[in-house]
């Protein structure tokens, strides 16, 4: 397959690469592998003759193959290893140390979802997608996504009210 037969790929590509990186990241929590399976999931989309041209159907296709590769990383690692959390530094104002503070928390509350926890509500709402956009992307039923964002989200505010009645209570 030669370049020229599909001259809406490398457009595709620039528009969605970086998305498609953060994607990943979320899924793996590991920036070099997350670059490593966009990399694949961009060779495996370009090789395929299925593959759509339409962007939206696109990203379905390029998700779909980022959250497959994601899968089998996963199953590759040893069971219970879990990748450290960075720390960030606080800036200075209160007001933006509080902030960072409870943006910190949710998203180190949301690497524990568990993967497909974490791949709707990544979808949901850091990419603000539709729950049917969401369903196609994960390849699942719409009633399937709102059940698990609706449980992911319940996990995510018990798990922020409990640590703020913590940090009260210190």
């Amino acid at each position: 397959m030669n370049k020229d037969s599909r001259p809406w790929f490398e457009p595709l590509v620039r528009t969605l690469s970086h998305p498609a990186l953060r994607y990943a990241q979320m899924l793996v929590l590991n920036r070099d592998i997350a670059q490593e399976i966009v990399q694949e999931a961009f060779a495996r989309v370009w090789a395929s003759p299925n593959t759509p041209s339409a962007e939206t159907e696109f990203r379905r296709w390029l998700y779909r193959a980022i959250a497959n590769l994601a899968t089998d990383y996963h199953r590759h690692q040893a069971r219970g290893a879990r990748l450290p959390i960075p720390r960030l530094h606080a800036l200075d104002p209160m007001e933006q140390v509080e902030q960072r503070d409870q943006r910190r928390l949710l998203l180190e509350m949301v690497k524990g979802l568990n993967p497909k926890a974490r791949q709707a509500v990544y979808l949901r709402y850091f990419e603000d997608r539709s729950v049917a956009e969401t369903a196609r992307i994960l390849g699942m039923p719409q009633v399937s996504v709102r059940v698990i964002v609706h449980r992911a989200l319940g996990k995510l505010r018990r798990g922020m009210t409990s640590r703020r009645t913590d940090e009260v209570a210190v």
